[in-house]
């Protein structure tokens, strides 16, 4: 059997590796040509471009190897029936669930690494893409966008950072607060201002209010009212705010974990919509999976045209599959579902629902 493993798996890998590029290369293409315009009247320096498209293909990668899994399944196992090796092989007692098997075990290892992309590599790929397309990919040098909207940075030490906009040319903040809070994360100081601005060196805060707390979460005496710029510590510099966001695709699971954590202190109704986002981050990578326990069975059709008609009832499944999963997601964040059955309750119903014809083939 080893050597049938052997087969099967070089079989799946060539295919899977050449769906992939062939899709990473139609996105870089296509980006292109729709920037085209753009890339060529603003002079954009090469090396600009370059990381923008490097910084692009782990989200590409992503995205596409669900459907590269796909096509994948359903060429080596419609090569297999094709040559009639699928009937010689139970023939010789080899069950559907055997032959098939590898495949699995392929797409279990390939649904982790994808996790790993999608943890490790995607969230600063996604600052890079922002940072860029924000700053330099707009239809007019003198409309490049200077100014973003909605900072929010969740620090190491405990401090939830909010700001309505950033002008990142003058390096000046606008309504900002600032929470901070104990080892306990109990909130014990929060701080609002209208204006912040850098001097070089430090943050000045106008319009500055401060309110501390008891453990109880209780005002402590008035707020300290500043009128006159005041410094106060706060450790990112400028360079920080663009690249320590926290919005859910700039985070990974641990860093959206803690962030709903800590959010959860103040605003229940907001950490409920990200804790879909952050089941979300466990189940998307199992895409690819699922949809191979979709493709497989229609893939093992034993005539050509039950097969070719097939693959195309395994592609609008899947697309059925990617339309579901949208509605699950905008229920979950509608509240109207809990956010860990939003999250997994497309994969876990395809996949029962392939498993389910797998075992109809076996009989």
């Amino acid at each position: 059997m080893k050597i049938i493993d052997k087969y099967i798996t070089t079989g799946f890998i060539w295919p899977l590796l050449y769906c992939l590029f062939v899709f990473v290369f139609l996105y870089m293409v296509a980006d292109v040509l729709g920037r085209l315009d753009v890339l060529i009247k603003q002079d954009i320096p090469f090396d600009i471009i370059k990381n923008y498209y490097l910084s692009s293909l782990p989200p590409v990668i992503v995205q596409t190897a669900p459907f590269a899994m796909l096509l994948a399944t359903v060429f080596l196992l419609g090569n297999l029936n094709r040559h009639n090796e699928i009937i010689a092989l139970r023939a010789s007692g080899v069950d559907t669930l055997r032959i098939i098997t590898p495949l699995l075990l392929i797409g279990l290892a390939i649904s982790l690494g994808v996790f790993l992309i999608n943890d490790k590599l995607v969230p600063q790929s996604s600052v890079t893409m922002k940072m860029t397309d924000e700053l330099y990919f707009s239809k007019n040098k003198a409309e490049r966008n200077q100014r973003v909207e909605n900072v929010t940075i969740f620090g190491k030490d405990g401090r939830l950072f909010y700001a309505r906009s950033y002008d990142i040319k003058n390096k000046v903040l606008e309504d900002i607060v600032l929470l901070e809070h104990d080892n306990n994360q109990m909130l014990k100081r929060k701080i609002t201002a209208t204006r912040m601005e850098w001097t070089g060196d430090k943050w000045r805060f106008v319009g500055c209010d401060v309110f501390r707390f008891d453990k109880e979460g209780n005002v402590l005496g008035k707020p300290a009212i500043f009128r006159t710029p005041k410094i106060i510590q706060f450790n990112e510099r400028p360079e920080d705010l663009m690249k320590q966001q926290t919005q859910p695709e700039f985070m990974n699971y641990a860093q959206l974990r803690e962030y709903v954590r800590i959010l959860g202190l103040e605003s229940k109704s907001t950490a409920k919509k990200l804790l879909v986002d952050m089941y979300y981050k466990l189940s998307v990578p199992f895409t690819g999976l699922v949809i191979m326990f979709i493709g497989i069975p229609f893939a093992l059709k034993r005539t050509r045209t039950k097969a070719m008609g097939s693959v195309g009832i395994a592609l609008a499944i899947s697309i059925i599959y990617y339309v579901a999963n949208a509605m699950f997601l905008a229920l979950g964040k509608g509240g109207l579902i809990p956010p860990i059955i939003t999250a997994w309750a497309a994969n876990v119903a395809f996949a029962a629902f392939g498993i389910y014809l797998i075992a109809k083939l076996r009989t």
